[in-house]
């Protein structure tokens, strides 16, 4: 059970960290472009991103540590 809360804080952690990590581009290009209209279209699709990826990925994280459990 522990590991199976590792892994899953790890991908939370990678989450934020994407996050944090995206908006700091959104916010620097968007400053010295002067419009930050012109970057909407990455925040969607890393919030895409993010979902399909919590689809693929955290599924198989959940198969592979009710595998490691039997």
């Amino acid at each position: 059970m522990g590991s199976h809360e590792v892994a899953k804080s790890h991908l939370v952690s990678g989450i934020i960290v994407g996050w944090v990590l995206v908006a700091l581009v959104w916010l620097i290009f968007g400053f010295l472009s002067q419009n930050f209209l012109l970057y909407v279209p990455m925040l969607v699709a890393y919030a895409v991103w993010t979902v399909v990826s919590l689809l693929i990925f955290g599924r198989g994280l959940d198969r592979e540590m009710a595998g490691e459990a039997h």
